[in-house]
This record gives structure tokens, sequence and C-alpha cells, in this order.
């Protein structure tokens, strides 16, 4: 009977073999650990790997999308000190599909619920998904997974918590092999693990493939500021592959607020496989062969006499520029940039029958929706389009920020925003100057236009002005540039405000994050002067995380860690954490 069974299963592991399916072991090397199979699970596992291979066409899709991924992968897990097998797990959550969506509402590469990304670093909002960002999500599982093995020192205890939460998962785990670096894996054992070993088994041999469209992908870090059609037209790559693989930023431009990895899809042979340990990046075509490279990033950095006669091209505010001179045209200019006429009036918000101002910048690619800058004072002589020109700015985008209509004039001294829209409630702001009174007013206008009809009407207007911006300037209490780890809650308290106020004043939505360096206005009749930080004691409950406790106090997992003095985010019933007094 033993030996018919023996026979048996020579004969379907013969078979196996013959259609090219991986056939199950009985050990399996994962990262430090050795697992060993029992019989059962060994059979349960060898089902699994049949069916992921079944169908050649949905199999060879993930193998693609593996030799894409994987040397990514594999270099954020190297650098966060992950065991780099755990790059197949990705394709068991999501198939490594950057926009899939499970039944419960998780999104992305790693499968992560909104709330749960915030918890380990990634941006979800309105603009930025980075759950499906291959890069950054990577990363996130990554700090996920060190969280629980830093508890339980076993790294697929770990990866049962990754799916059930450390809560649900203790019932597979045995305290005695807290550490071991050997595992039985049979009947009893997480099926979320089992599911793991067969996806391992099932794609394991394929890593080192080549793509069947010899495609590869290179991460560009120097996207800020720019969208993918931009970038689209840098590469010389159509705007909809780039798209497919950057689907992570839903609209506009890619914020400044920190590195966002974009993908770029290549043919190009990438002969090293140090993708997998190093970042590498790659940068654009330039369209026009400069004679020098300057980079200049804001305007007061020019320096007069710096460059010499023949030296017309410059990098500046991080775009490809060349200088006008006394003898240029439009035409003669765009050909020197090596521009079409269209786009050389497209890039710098010309009209054709514009004429060039000598020793004047003009931009050779598409101005950008905002500035590094928050604020420009307006200047004599300044116009709307020098200003634009000025911080390679858009001109629309620059009047759609300060809510400036085609034919409004601006004021000497009045205050610009540069990179991002002034709120309605938020009156016009000008720079704050001396200010005469209405009396020292009437003398000039007196003394200065006794001649005139429409005197008292002048005066009045005058006057007028004078009392709006001394109205405007008190009503501008300080402006706060948002810090690593603070919240509105914090900003709020620490001027006096409340929350509700301080979102109304900057029209900051209840779904909107904070960014680092954001700037918010502070708008009270109170003193904007630090009050001290009142605490409460919170004592921890069954089902609290240090995120919903953050959550429910108005906090940053950062604030609260802080405040506690915490290094990680691990909370036990009965825990006494120090909270804001809301």
């Amino acid at each position: 009977m033993r030996i018919n069974l023996l026979i048996i299963c020579l004969i379907h592991a013969l078979t196996l073999l013959s259609n090219g399916t991986p056939l199950v072991t009985k050990e399996v090397e994962f990262g430090n650990m050795k697992l060993v199979l029992s019989r059962s699970a060994m059979d349960e596992i060898q089902k699994q790997v049949n069916s992921l291979t079944s169908s050649p066409k949905y199999y060879q899709m993930k193998v693609d999308r593996m030799i894409l991924y994987f040397p990514i992968i594999e270099r954020v897990f190297k650098e966060e000190g992950v065991p780099e097998d755990f790059k197949y797990l990705a394709i068991q959550e999501s198939g490594l599909v950057s926009d899939a969506i499970s039944s419960a509402g998780a999104v992305g590469f790693w499968q992560f619920k909104d709330f749960t990304a915030r918890e380990v670093g990634l941006r979800v909002d309105k603009r930025i998904d980075e759950r499906k960002n291959i890069v950054a999500s990577s990363r996130g599982a990554a700090t996920y997974l060190k969280r629980h093995n830093f508890l339980v020192d076993n790294w697929i205890y770990a990866m049962s918590a990754y799916q059930a939460g450390m809560g649900g998962a203790r019932k597979y785990m045995n305290k005695s092999k807290y550490g071991d670096r050997k595992l039985e894996i049979n009947t009893s054992t997480h099926w979320y693990v089992k599911k793991f070993i067969a996806h391992k088994i099932a794609f394991q041999n394929r890593v080192n493939d080549k793509h069947s469209q010899n495609l590869s992908l290179i991460q560009f870090n120097k996207g800020a500021n720019k969208t993918l059609d931009h970038i689209a037209k840098e590469f010389d790559l159509d705007v909809h592959l780039i798209k497919t693989y950057n689907k992570w930023i839903r609209s506009g431009e890619i914020p400044v607020d920190k590195t966002y990895a974009v993908l770029i899809p290549t043919h190009q042979k990438v002969k090293d496989k140090t993708l997998a340990h190093k970042v590498k990046e790659i940068e654009p075509k330039t369209h026009v062969e400069r004679t020098k490279i300057e980079e200049k990033i804001f305007p007061s950095e020019i320096v007069e006499g710096l460059y010499g006669a023949n030296s017309k091209y410059l990098k500046y505010n991080g775009l490809g520029a060349i200088i006008s001179n006394k003898s240029n045209n439009l035409n003669s200019l765009a050909a020197e940039a090596g521009v079409s006429i269209e786009l050389f009036i497209k890039h710098n918000d010309l009209r054709p029958d514009d004429s060039i101002k000598a020793n004047t910048i003009y931009y050779l690619e598409a101005k950008k929706a905002k500035s590094k800058l928050g604020f420009h004072v307006v200047e004599k002589s300044e116009t709307l389009w020098s200003i634009s020109q000025k911080y390679a700015l858009r001109l629309k985008k620059l009047m759609a920020m300060n809510r400036i209509a085609s034919k409004e004039k601006i004021e000497i001294d009045r205050i610009l925003w540069l990179n991002g829209k002034r709120p309605k409630k938020t009156p016009i702001q000008y720079h704050k100057t001396e200010q005469k009174d209405e009396i020292t007013i009437k003398k000039e206008i007196n003394a200065g236009n006794s001649d005139k009809e429409d005197q008292s009407e002048e005066l009045a207007e005058t006057v007028q002005k004078s009392t709006l911006k001394k109205i405007k300037i008190s009503k501008v209490k300080n402006i706060h540039t948002v810090m690593e780890g603070e919240s509105l809650w914090s900003i709020a308290l620490k001027y006096n405000m409340s929350v509700k106020d301080l979102r109304n004043f900057n029209e900051i939505n209840e779904n909107s994050a904070l960014n680092i360096g954001q700037e918010l206005y502070i708008f009270s009749t109170q003193k904007g002067t630090p009050k001290s930080e009142k605490l409460n004691i919170y004592t921890v409950k069954a089902g609290d995380s240090f995120y919903s406790i953050a959550t429910k106090h108005n906090m940053t997992v950062k604030e609260l860690m802080r405040l506690n003095k915490r290094t990680n985010d691990v909370v036990l019933i009965g825990d006494k954490l120090k909270i804001y007094h809301n």
C-alpha cells in the first residue's frame, strides 16, 4: 500500500515537472528562517501553486509585472532591513496592480487602508495616493512588517500580523517560537502564510526572466513642480504610458514637500542589476545645446556681468532659459533657442505681436504652477507678466492664485501669493510700510492738485485706499510655517484659536493634510502668543491604537509619540498617555 502511494506521488510529481509547474519541497528558505512543511501542508500549497500557474496568459502577466517592480522592492527592503522574500507578498496582495482595490477598501500594491497608510508615513489625499506608488508603499509595508517583528522576532508571525493585525494573529503564534529560525508549517499554520509560500514557489524561478516586451522601469526623482504631461514631453514618451505607471498622482503637479519617485518606462537595456540596491536615475533629454549652464533658483541670485557675450543659455528657476539682447525679436530669439515660435510664445505667456525686451530671461520649457517661495511684494514698474517671469510661474496660475481679473491693475506693496490660492475670506494684503494719516494725505493732494476740478473725489478715493490698507494689515496677525509633527490642533492651541477658525481662514477642508513648510495665515482677535499647553492623561482601552488615540484628540501620531517620549507606537491596555487638553 505504501509502495503504491509512493508510486502515485512520483507520477504526480513527474506530471507537474513535465508541465513546467514548480514543485513544492519539504523545506523552504525564507529570509533568515527555514520552514519545514508537513505532508498535508505540502499538498495544500501544491494545489495553490497549480492554480497560480494554470493560466499561462495570466501567469505571464504577473511575471512581467514582477520583473518590472521587484528590483525596486528589493532595493527598498534592503535599505529597510526586511527580508527580500517579502517581495512575493506584493503579488499575493495585489497581483502588483498599482490601483487594485479590495472589497474591504484596501488600495494599492500593498493593500493599505487610508488610516493605516498614513500611520506608516504615506500621503493619501485628493492629490496624492502613495499606496499606488511602488517606492513609497514598499517602504510603508517594510515599516509595518518591522513593527510587528519587533514584538515577536519572527518574520512569519509578522507576516500573519500584516494580514490579521497583531490581535488577530495571536492565535496562530506560539510564544516559545519567538526568535526561532526554524518553524514547522502544518494544518494549524495561518492560511495567509501558506498562501504566501505558494506564491514564492510559483514565481521564484522566474525572477531572472526578461520582460515579454523588453520593458524596464527607471526611477526619476526630479519631478517636483512638474505634471506627468510635462515629464512625458521631457522624455519623449507617450503621456498615457507615463500615467499607467504613476497612478499615485491624481491631478496637477508633483508636490515639493518631499521626494516622489516617478517611474519612467523604457525599452533601453539596463546592463547591470544595481537598480535592486541603489536608486538609479535618468535625466530628461535636453532640446538645446547650451554653451554654459548655470543653476539659478531665484532671481535675487543673478549677478550682473556673470555671463559673457556668447553665454546666453542658463538654468533659471530649474528651467532651461535664454537671455535676450537688443537686436532680438520674437522670431530670431525662438530660432536661437531652437524652439518653435508657437511653443516659445506658450512657454512665456506672450502674444504673437509682443515685442522682445532686451536683457530679459525667456523660458524654453513650460513654466510652473507654483513657486518654492510663498509670497512676493509688488515693486515699482513691475507687471504681472514680469513677476510671472521672475518666478517661472504661468501667468494664468499667478492670477488665479491671487483672484486677479484679466484687466485688474496691481498696486505697489501688494502681497502676491506664489504657491497657493489666497482664501476667499482673506483680504488683499499689503506689505507693512509707513502709513500716512488722512491729514497728511489731504495736505499733499491740496498742494499738488490745486488746479484740478475733481480734487475732492481724488482725496476721498486716496483716503479710502489708505484706510483699507490699514484695515487689511491689521487683520493679518501672523504667518505660521508648518513644522514636522505639527497638527491643526497644536497650531490652533499655540495661537489661542479654534481649529474651526484656522481651517476656515485658510480654506482647509477636513480631509486635507498639512504639509511641512506650508504657510498658514493666523487670524485672531486675541494676541498671537503661545499659551501653556494643558495636558490630560488618557488610559489605553481595548481596541485602542496610537492612530485612533491621536485622531480622537486632534493630534498626529508623531506628536503623540514625541509627547510621551515613545520610540514605537505599541500600546497596551492600561498604558497612561499624555494628551493635549481639548
